[in-house]
């Protein structure tokens, strides 16, 4: 009890506030514990970029490389800013903490102590010891970084369009400065093989020409990939760009699309990489899939790019796969260990075979003499006997049953052989049966062949045509069509005129513009080539295939031409217009007995003669009618704006607002669809007047003329009509 009186109230803690009737603890349950800074709350969950690199022990430059490799990106707290430090960059704690524990911070660390060691050795003029200590450097992998950033591989295809665009930005880039040589060409092998396999299995859907480079869409597993292309074009490098951190991102995607690439190509039955970067085995003998055709000129080959080596590859691993072969035989890197233990498999698998075939054709014999003795006794025995027929039905049973196990076994000994043939070839077939779209677009340019031009940029379209499933070829050493070929049917000419050379060339093929193609590709129709001839300055517009014009409320007037052209709707005008003059000229022809005038003429007036008869009639009918009609529709006008302004009076404040926005959006959507509207009248009256003059600068001139001869008539009566001068 202490020095407590028995009787009297326990005194309060010296916790609690002196005024406060609470205890302790009941303050503590209702107020809370103050706790210590920085353990709880807003301050200990984000943290500054400062701390972060104090806590983890690295650099700036390690840690901006880790964020990269690792996914993690600063996040904005919701409210206020932690301290009140507006503007400052902050972390989660939690991506903090999964930092801390990535081995990457650990060969991090591992490659600044081993570079301490080459700086001394350099600093001590050491160089031999500095150069013995170069191949022992620290080395790591982001294979684990990929499988946790992408658990799924719909999630990677999800993620491809950065990577995409990325590489194909580092494959043309000069090679100076920052950038190596190795760099650029690895970005090109890389874009050139995703190019490949979109070409090969027709999943290309979309494309358009831009001034920024070629936009291209593919369809890979029901997920859209967008990137783009740039022009092959000398880049210009701007000074302000940091090329550490894209490189850092390309050094991931890297990793990434050769995890995507490797899933894919095994997808169709060959193994990822292809055979295009070394020209001789790991043995050391030369292979024999890989031609100077497969190879780029900086390797000792003739193709004359990246992506045709890397197609003549996948078509000469495809063609291997068809003749039984494995892709692995086909860039000969299986183990010889795998060959033996397939060997051994096989040839215990034929023995077994060879016996289960020894005893088929012994039972397949007795049966034989069975059936041959049955029907030597049934010519001796009655037919009307149930006994024997009862006989015949129970031995029908063993002496079929020997003979069609026998037949079974030989359909599936030969379908086994086949399938060994014919399994790798069809799963490029069956990649393309299983999508509809896929084989609808690889009919596009099935029977069409393409020759092009030197000045024509051959690698965004080479893609789109392969893809569509035409032949292309090239001038070049490795192009697999002469410039002379009859098959060619369509040669891609970007010049204002023909060379004189053209002429000699066979004449059953056309000259088109390079445009042709990613028409005819964006609206999966061959359009005629007309308007794409060699020479043509005004080309049909070039309509972006993303735009979807039915929502935004406006068809362009090419694209409905080319709907109608699918449709059928112009080539039905067409030939009942050329009936109608075959009817015309048939009919003139044609003369009456009467008076020696043609029959078209007499039929023509007994047609006027009954027009004015009922002309009459009919034209008081339709005014009835029209007024009837106008006024119906003026009342019913009238009940609609009164439904709506009732309606509105009825809203909320709240409704009433959102009405008025929904209204405002619609309005600014129908005035541009008007806009688009007045232009293309506007364009269309330009090209009906001769002299290439607008609506707008013919009004003027037209005011300007009336203005000028009431003045001159104002002149000739001494007055003027021009402002004097105060």
């Amino acid at each position: 009890m202490g020095n407590r009186v028995k009787g009297r109230p326990k005194k309060k803690s010296i916790k609690a506030a002196t005024h406060s009737g609470l205890s302790a603890q009941r303050k503590l349950s209702r107020f809370g514990k103050n706790r210590k800074k920085d353990h709880a709350g807003l301050d200990a969950t984000f943290i500054g970029r400062a701390k972060v690199l104090k806590r983890l022990q690295i650099s700036l430059k390690d840690f901006r490389r880790l964020c990269i490799l690792k996914g993690v990106y600063p996040r904005e707290p919701r409210g206020r800013a932690p301290r009140n430090k507006k503007g400052q960059v902050f972390y989660h704690i939690k991506d903090v903490k999964a930092l801390a524990h990535e081995p990457l911070l650990e060969k991090f660390r591992e490659f600044r102590a081993f570079m301490k060691k080459v700086r001394r050795s350099a600093n001590r003029n050491e160089k031999d010891e500095a150069r013995r200590k170069e191949p022992l450097a620290p080395k790591y992998t982001l294979y684990h970084l990929v499988r946790e950033r992408y658990p799924r591989f719909t999630d990677a295809l999800g993620d491809l369009d950065d990577a995409l665009c990325l590489v194909c930005l580092f494959a043309t880039l000069p090679s100076d400065g920052r950038i190596k040589a190795g760099i650029t060409r690895k970005a090109q092998h890389l874009a050139s093989a995703w190019g490949a396999y979109c070409a090969t299995t027709s999943s290309i859907t979309k494309s358009f020409i831009s001034v920024k480079g070629v936009y291209f869409e593919a369809e890979i597993q029901n997920t859209p990939i967008r990137w783009v292309v740039p022009h092959n074009f000398t880049q210009y490098v701007p000074e302000g760009v940091d090329f550490r951190v894209m490189l850092t991102f390309f050094e991931f995607y890297e990793t990434l699309l050769g995890f995507v690439l490797f899933k894919l190509y095994a997808g169709i039955g060959l193994r990822y990489p292809l055979p295009v970067a070394a020209s001789k085995a790991a043995n050391g003998s030369v292979d024999t899939n890989v031609t100077s055709a497969t190879l780029h000129p900086t390797l000792g080959g003739k193709a004359t790019s990246v992506l045709s080596a890397n197609l003549s590859a996948l078509q000469v691993a495809l063609q291997q796969a068809s003749k039984g072969n494995s892709a692995a035989e086909a860039v000969k890197d299986a183990l010889q260990d795998n060959e033996d233990v397939q060997a051994e498999v096989e040839k215990t698998a034929s023995k077994a075979s060879k016996k289960r075939q020894q005893q088929l054709a012994k039972s397949v014999d007795d049966a034989l003499r069975g059936i041959s003795q049955d029907d030597d006794e049934d010519e001796n025995i009655d037919v009307g006997s149930d006994e024997s027929m009862g006989d015949d039905e129970g031995e029908q049973v063993p002496i079929g049953a020997p003979l069609r196990e026998a037949l079974e076994a030989i359909s599936d000994n030969n379908m086994s052989e086949s399938s060994t043939n014919v399994d790798q070839d069809t799963l490029l077939a069956d990649h393309i049966r299983q999508n509809p779209d896929a084989q609808k677009r690889n009919r596009l340019f099935h029977n069409l062949t393409f020759f092009l031009s030197r000045e024509v940029p051959r690698g965004y379209l080479e893609l789109i045509i392969l893809s569509y499933g035409g032949k292309v070829g090239w001038e070049g050493q490795d192009s697999p069509i002469s410039i002379s070929d009859p098959s060619i049917t369509h040669h891609i000419v970007d010049r204002p005129k023909l060379l004189s050379s053209y002429t000699s060339l066979p004449q059953n093929r056309e000259f088109v513009q390079p445009q042709w193609i990613v028409d005819c590709a964006n609206f999966q129709f061959v359009l005629p080539v007309s308007k794409y001839g060699v020479g043509v300055v005004e080309l049909p517009p070039h309509l972006s295939p993303w735009v979807e014009d039915k929502e935004e409320g406006y068809v362009p007037k090419y694209a409905a031409e080319v709907e109608k052209m699918k449709n059928g709707e112009l080539i039905e005008n067409a030939v009942a217009a050329i009936e109608n003059e075959i009817t015309a000229d048939s009919e003139g022809d044609d003369y009456s007995s009467d008076g020696g005038l043609p029959s078209n003429v007499v039929k023509k007036d007994q047609r006027e003669d009954m027009v004015e008869s009922r002309s009459e009639s009919s034209e008081e009918e339709e005014e009835d009618e029209d007024d009837q009609h106008e006024k119906e529709f003026q009342r019913k006008q009238l009940e609609d704006d009164e439904a709506k302004q009732l309606a509105k009076a009825l809203m909320s404040k709240k409704a009433a607002r959102l009405y008025g926005r929904m209204q405002h959006g619609i309005a600014q959507k129908q005035a541009k669809v008007d806009n688009l509207h007045k232009k293309r009248r506007e364009i269309e009256s330009t090209r009906e007047k001769k002299d290439g003059k607008s609506m707008q600068k013919l009004k003027v001139e037209r005011l300007k003329k009336e203005r000028k001869d009431v003045e001159d008539m104002y002149v000739e009566t001494g007055g003027s009509m021009k402002k004097k001068r105060r």
